[in-house]
This record gives C-alpha cells, structure tokens and sequence, in this order.
C-alpha cells in the first residue's frame, strides 16, 4: 500500500511504524481465523494509515468489506458454513485480476 499510493504524505518513519504496526496485526492473529476478526483488523489498519499517514488502496478496502459482508451475510443463512474457506480464494483472485495481471497464485486454478 505504501509503494503504491499516489500522493503518500508519509515520512520514512511513518511508513517503518505502519509496516510494525500491520506485522503486528499478522503476528497476534497467527493462531487466530482472520475473518473471524476482519472487522476489527480493518479498523486498526485504517487506524493506522490515519495515524500515519498512508493512503490505503481502495482495492484493499473493498475486499476486505465484501469479505465481511458476505461472511455475515452466510453465517445468518448457513451457521455451519465456512464461507471463507471457499470464497476467500475467489476474491482474492479476482482481486489480482483487476491490480496485478499475470500474477499467478499457487493453488489457485485459472
């Protein structure tokens, strides 16, 4: 996000302390299901990007929201369902598609 950011106001420090801060967020959730918490971690990333300020990608935000609109939306129509585990890889795909073309993913079929 910090490379591809048109008009980063950010300063190298700033940029050090987001990059800690979202290591921090991977670390804490290393035992956890991240879609179980995206909410949160979306917020403590925009929290982050304001505190120091580096633009996030739009891109970024949307799929992190689709993610959590449809993991609620599926979890109030299908409890047992793991939603994730079959849609994560299709948007994640599609993302890729639209911000980095040629950019093949192991595991994912085309």
């Amino acid at each position: 996000m910090v490379d591809t950011a048109k008009k980063c106001q950010a300063t190298e420090q700033d940029v050090e302390l987001f990059c800690r801060g979202i290591q921090q967020i991977c670390e804490d959730d290393e035992e956890n299901n991240f879609l179980e918490n995206v909410g949160d971690y979306l917020a403590e990333i925009c929290f982050l990007a304001c505190r120091h300020k580096v633009k996030l990608e739009a891109a970024f935000i949307n799929a992190a929201l689709a993610c959590e609109i449809m993991e609620g939306i599926a979890s109030s129509l299908y409890p047992t369902m793991e939603v994730q585990r079959i849609a994560l890889p299709m948007v994640f795909k599609a993302e890729l598609m639209h911000g980095l073309k040629g950019f093949k993913v192991p595991g994912l079929s085309s």
